[in-house]
Order: structure tokens, then sequence, then C-alpha cells
């Protein structure tokens, strides 16, 4: 199923799915049997919460690899590995979580967003796109956080060229810690998850670490996106 050009979303359903140790925010290593390539392994996070039936995947199309899920047909075998990661509520140590992503790392945060045991106001999700076209999963996201009485924060716009950042390039005026305190006051309160580019994920651990997160209360998936 397209989320939009670029991303492709793929539902597995399969025997003993149940008995499978996997956990929203994890990944496992998929390879498709759907022609020449099919020995390469592919390292996708969940995009819903596993629910005993059924496993869900995004991908956005980065390589030959993940290009070819928009083009797989029902009925295509699946190999997997896993699960891996540690993006999972087993580490969480706090009530309130705060979970933050940018682009394609929404994915886990999506999962982690439906699966997490929250009471209402515990669970904050900040997810930064470059633009409105590259924002995924959003009707999903507020459908959960509605349900979920949780609080979605989108913040759109390309990266500040200027500093790292973030924060997009029209709020470069503000400082980092001071954005995020803004719009997550008692932040050094919570668990944190964040998921994203590589350099962006830099930026938002040293936001959160500097307003006063400890180390340890910092999970972090890192991909190459």
């Amino acid at each position: 199923m397209p989320e939009n050009d670029q991303v492709t979303t793929v539902v597995m359903r399969g025997r003993m799915l149940h008995k499978l140790p996997v956990r929203a925010g994890q990944f496992l290593q998929w390879r498709f049997l759907d022609g020449p390539g099919f020995m390469r392994a592919h390292p996708y996070s969940l995009s819903a919460a596993p629910d005993g039936r059924t496993l869900r995947i995004t991908a956005a199309h980065l390589g030959d690899g993940s290009a070819r899920l928009a083009k797989l047909s029902p009925g295509t075998r699946v190999l997997f590995e896993g699960p891996y990661g540690r993006l999972h509520e087993g580490v969480r140590t706090r009530h309130k979580v705060l979970l933050m992503a940018s682009g394609i790392g929404i994915t886990p945060m999506r999962a982690l967003l439906e699966e997490l045991n929250q009471r209402p106001g515990d669970v904050t999700l900040i997810y930064r796109a470059s633009s409105e076209q590259d924002r995924i999963l959003l009707d999903e996201l507020t459908n959960l956080a509605g349900h979920r009485q949780a609080r979605l924060f989108i913040v759109t716009g390309h990266r500040s060229t200027h500093r790292s950042s973030w924060l997009p390039e029209h709020a470069a005026h503000l400082g980092d810690v001071e954005a995020l305190r803004e719009l997550v006051p008692d932040v050094a309160n919570h668990d944190v998850f964040i998921c994203g580019s590589p350099g962006w994920m830099d930026a938002a651990e040293q936001a959160v670490l500097g307003s006063g997160v400890p180390p340890e209360r910092v999970h972090i998936e890192r991909f190459s996106f």
C-alpha cells in the first residue's frame, strides 16, 4: 500500500505470529522472496503494534531493495530474523514518555504510540517532516493520539542550514532546549525515544540531555536513512 510515491506499507500474515517475542518499536531483518536480490536482508521497524496475526512495516524507497516493496504481489513469501532493537516498552523507567521522530523514523514511534501502556497525557509525540508531502501515517497518528489521549506535535519544514538543530529553518531563532521545553515543560521527568536521520537524532539527543534528561533514559535507534 503506498503512503506516497516514496513510501510503501506492507502487511504480512502468517501462522504462529502470536509466539514471536516482538514488541512495538523493534525491527526485524526482512527478505522478500520476489526474485533476484532476495538474499539480501533489510532492517525495517514495525509500523504498527504486533497483534499476533499480522506484522506491518512502512519503508522509504531509499534503495533498490526498499523500492521493490511497491511492486510486491499479494502472497509473496517472506523470511525474517529478529526481533532486534531497544526501542520498546521494556526499557521504560517512567510513566511519562516523549517520542521524537523525523522522516521515516516515525514508523517505530507510531507503533509505540499504539502499544505503550499510558494514562491520559503520559505520552507526547513530536514528529518532524521536511514538508507536508513528506508527512506519512498522519491520519493514523492523529487518531491514535486522540484515542490514547496523547499529545501530538507536527513540526514541518526543512532543517536549518546554519547550525545543527532538531528544529526546522523557520524556528531557527529558537534555542533547541528552549523549544523542547516549550512543547514539553516537564521533559526532564520523561523517558525519551528518538529515531530519525543521523544528524537530526544527534541534535535531538543534545536538546534532550540539555533539558535535564539523564542519558540512561534516552533510548535511540540508529539507522542510515
